[in-house]
């Protein structure tokens, strides 16, 4: 038989009302003032346990970097350039692709034609690696004022890649594959209708365009090497198996083109965020819903749940 605490402790951690904790506990023969002081340490100690939470996961975010290559058109490479240098930021237009993380392209922004994208002064604008920090943040902010400075425009053919790096464990790399496999279809709400099977960023599940990951290599995966052959060695999927041999990152390739800041910083957060769930935890089964994406602070979860009520069967 359960003890007046343990009946106490079942009331307070329910799922019930405010008003109807307060009932309960009256019925168990608490007074009105024992009540208060109940729910004011109570109310306490969950405060202090989601402040000391954010805060651990802050501290944890800040350990891993991350680069966002933002493909737009309308957007000459001169005016950009002159853009981003009016607001602080260190830029190399270069005329053709180099590795993105490495050499003298990593603290600077770089400019890259990119003939994937449709319409006049069509870019690439790919940051340097960033902490996953506020300056980092910062940073990137910097760099959507200067995008919007020019008007700088996004369309269908556009998309909006995150890089992930840091000291990323084999096991963390293989989680976060079999994670985002099995959050795809909760991520698939939030996304525009053109990014759920996009020839540059495939589903991992049924594609029209091209060979599905191989889910039972990709689960029962014991190296890079099984997430690789998983994925046939292709990175045109949503999470991408060949930056890691090139920028020692893990690519994320589904959102779509965007000089948003907010929108941009919120899949960054949510990217770094999977990542470093991933160095401790494995999903075994789909996560359907955005309430049930265990890595997320409520108001992240709002943030995606408005989009994808924007969203439902749209493009942006």
């Amino acid at each position: 038989m359960k003890t007046l605490n343990d009946q106490i402790n079942d009331v307070l951690k329910s799922q019930k009302s405010a008003s109807e904790k307060r009932s309960e506990l009256v019925k168990l023969g608490l007074r009105d003032i024992d009540v208060s002081i109940l729910f004011k340490i109570n109310a306490d100690l969950v405060g202090t346990h989601r402040r000391e939470a954010h805060d651990t996961l802050a501290r944890i975010i800040s350990r891993y970097t991350f680069g966002v290559e933002i493909e737009c058109y309308n957007a000459p490479r001169t005016d950009l350039a002159n853009a981003l240098a009016s607001n602080h930021l260190s830029v190399n237009n270069v005329t053709e692709y180099r590795n993105a993380h490495t050499g003298s392209y990593r603290n600077a922004y770089r400019l890259v034609p990119d003939g994937s994208i449709y319409g006049v002064n069509p870019v690439e604008c790919v940051t340097p690696i960033l902490r996953g920090s506020s300056r980092g943040f910062n940073s990137l902010q910097s760099c959507c004022n200067a995008l919007n400075a020019i008007g700088a425009k996004v369309n269908k053919s556009t998309g909006l890649h995150i890089h992930v790096g840091g000291e990323i464990t084999e096991a963390q790399y293989i989680n976060t594959f079999v994670n985002y496999y099995y959050l795809e279809s909760v991520i698939d709400t939030f996304m525009a209708a053109s990014r759920r099977d996009n020839p540059y960023a495939k589903s991992c599940h049924d594609t029209t365009h091209g060979t599905k990951v191989n889910a039972a290599q990709l689960l029962n995966a014991q190296s890079v090497a099984d997430v690789y052959d998983a994925f046939h060695g292709d990175r045109y999927y949503k999470i991408n198996v060949c930056s890691w041999h090139r920028h020692s990152t893990i690519e994320f390739r589904q959102h779509s083109g965007s000089t948003n800041y907010e929108k941009i910083r919120m899949w960054a957060l949510f990217c770094l965020k999977l990542t470093a769930w991933s160095a401790d935890n494995r999903l075994t089964a789909d996560i359907t819903t955005i309430d049930a994406i265990p890595f997320l602070t409520a108001a992240e979860k709002r943030f995606f749940k408005q989009r994808a009520t924007e969203l439902a069967g749209a493009d942006e």
